[in-house]
């Protein structure tokens, strides 16, 4: 057997806690469709156990390190969550009442996103247009180009970050 095959005994434990732990992460997440990617993560860290090294007790572990993959989920949704807060705030902010100053500034403000958006890296730039201009899903845009959704956040943080600073640096 490869190092990249899965053992027996691996496959044998999958088999049978499989619906189980499916259910386990349904629960914990609200969610079929997250519970099933999270299975995924416990499948390939279950599969990477060497005969040898296998946990005592598979059961146990094995719901253990499901409840700590959805413990770290819900603390990335959160995370995301508040990372939108911050970038609505920052690309979002409401004005108050229109007047010709207020529209000059507007446009100006507009005129250095635009040119921040362009000195972006190519990749970060286009996963920025389609994550707050087109609405498309985090998940999405990682099927898409291929990518994990962290990388995906880190590019949204990183561009907002960068639009930030440079908004922030050319202040009048």
């Amino acid at each position: 057997m490869s190092s990249t095959e899965p053992s027996a005994w691996a496959g044998e434990q999958w088999r049978h806690l499989r619906p189980d732990l499916l259910r386990f992460l349904a629960r914990r997440l609200g969610s079929l469709a997250q519970a099933e990617d999270l299975l995924q993560d416990l499948w390939l860290k279950l599969a990477s156990y060497r005969p040898g090294d296998k946990p005592r007790d598979a059961r146990a572990f094995l719901f253990h390190a499901a409840a700590n993959l959805a413990l770290n989920h819900r603390v990335q949704d959160r995370r995301r969550a508040e990372l939108r807060a911050q970038s609505v705030d920052i690309l979002w902010a409401a004005t108050e009442e229109a007047t010709p100053e207020r529209n000059v500034l507007a446009a100006e403000s507009l005129d250095r996103v635009a040119r921040a958006m362009d000195n972006l890296p190519e990749r970060t730039r286009q996963i920025l247009i389609w994550h707050r201009f087109e609405g498309l899903q985090q998940t999405e845009i990682a099927q898409r180009m291929g990518i994990s959704v962290t990388a995906v956040e880190k590019h949204v943080r990183n561009a907002i970050a960068h639009l930030a600073d440079v908004l922030e640096a050319e202040q009048p």
